[in-house]
């Protein structure tokens, strides 16, 4: 009986949580979430062993990290790949997604990666394909009455968001969750990490993050308001959290400061030195005046002063070695004057580098490993360039791509310069 007992246990928590044997709270390359290169809301790049991936378009390719040849990523000797004009055929590729990179994004883990199939009048799927590219399998299909809208994979388990339509007779109602799923095992049933509550009008539920043992994630909605909500009093119903799940604990809260203001949010973490980052945003002040970031563990507890006098406007990103200080929104949305830059910082806070950016994103992008950034050639921010686009006599769209880098050795030599971009043309 002890013994079935504790058969049943493992069950549950393969089930249940997905959850896998423990780790520690520090990054496992490999395995972890790769933080470092998720955009707002997906990761075109990721970093596998001594290879790099890349999703752009309908397809996902690699890169020796030797060769540099970017390839599409499939094994399929009689397969034309990305060169395949038949609509039929080109299911049969590995590398091929019928939901635009943009929209759905890639995940490398433990030697696969994973990408959400999000067609518009079906179920989500959830494909996993083998580093080499030589083998692709569904992993797990969704209701048709649910949308995946942000996921991420850490360590053996996707966690996603899950927005379910729920119809009763002529009206609809919708429900947001955050959920898991094993990777690992034959038992694949989605175990309930946190429900949005009811009484909210949700805007969505976003950015997933993790690392070590913990997971975060966003909610943006409104309470629901008798009155009309507008812009004098919208402040009065806003709903704006940022929550942290304990793996270990399988525990929900919601990170605060002691002495936030009752209208100041919190909106996401950045990473650093096994730690997370995060200031109260305020309402009452503009984007550029300063304001104190702090510092606190994994879970959200003893957190301390961090850096004072930041312009509450700009981010902090972090590559694991290096903390960068960025204006990129506030440049492009006319708060900042100056030029696109980067203020970087080591592991003790020293000023180390400034630089400014030769391209002009809309937002952060990936600020890439502690070797190199990538970025999709072109427009800095992983989308095409319009004016790359050509008519290919079949009448298919077809866009000359490529990847740039930032060597990062370089650090520490700029002085307020501009760093260089290597091209990498896909030759096809």
């Amino acid at each position: 009986m002890k013994y079935s007992r504790m058969i049943l246990l493992v069950l549950m928590c393969l089930t249940l949580t997905g959850c896998s044997k423990s780790l520690p709270d520090t990054y496992q390359e490999g395995s972890d979430y790769q933080y470092m290169e998720k955009k707002t809301f997906s990761a075109f790049h990721q970093t596998g062993e001594d290879v790099h991936y890349f999703a752009h378009g309908h397809y996902i390719y690699y890169m020796d990290e030797e060769s540099k040849i970017i390839l599409p990523l499939c094994g399929k000797a009689d397969c034309l790949h990305d060169k395949e004009t038949d609509s039929e055929k080109k299911q049969n590729c590995n590398a091929y997604m019928e939901t635009e990179s943009t929209d759905t994004g890639i995940a490398y883990c433990n030697g696969s990666l994973y990408y959400v199939e999000l067609p518009a009048f079906s179920s989500p799927v959830l494909y996993r394909l083998s580093a080499d590219g030589t083998k692709k399998e569904q992993m797990y299909q969704w209701a048709d009455n649910v949308r995946i809208e942000q996921w991420i994979v850490h360590r053996d388990v996707l966690y996603y968001v899950e927005h379910i339509y729920l119809s009763e007779e002529d009206k609809t109602a919708e429900r947001y969750a955050v959920k898991s799923l094993s990777l690992t095992g034959k038992m694949k049933k989605p175990g309930t990490i946190y429900k949005v509550d009811e009484d909210l009008d949700v805007f969505t539920v976003a950015h997933p993050q993790a690392y070590g043992n913990f997971l975060y994630f966003q909610v943006y909605a409104q309470k629901k308001a008798e009155e009309e909500i507008t812009q004098e009093n919208y402040i009065k119903y806003q709903y704006l959290k940022t929550f942290i799940y304990n793996m270990e604990k399988q525990e929900v809260r919601e990170l605060t400061l002691e002495d936030m203001g009752k209208d100041d949010v919190i909106q996401g973490v950045t990473f650093w030195q096994g730690k997370v980052i995060f200031h109260p945003y305020k309402h009452e002040i503009d984007y550029m005046e300063p304001v104190t970031w702090y510092i606190a563990d994994l879970d959200g507890t003893n957190a301390e002063v961090f850096m004072e006098g930041v312009g509450q406007g700009l981010a902090f990103l972090s590559d694991g070695k290096y903390l960068y200080l960025s204006n990129i929104n506030m440049v492009y949305q006319g708060h900042d004057k100056g030029k696109r830059t980067y203020k970087i910082y080591d592991k003790n806070l020293k000023l180390v580098d400034t630089v400014k950016l030769p391209v002009e994103p809309i937002a952060d992008i990936a600020i890439g490993t502690p070797e190199f950034m990538y970025i999709l050639e072109g427009t800095g921010n992983g989308e095409k360039a319009p004016e790359d686009e050509t008519e290919t006599k079949e009448g298919q769209e077809e866009t000359e791509w490529g990847v740039s880098y930032w060597d990062k050795s370089k650090i520490g030599s700029y002085q307020g310069d501009t760093f260089e971009l290597t091209d990498i043309k896909y030759e096809g």
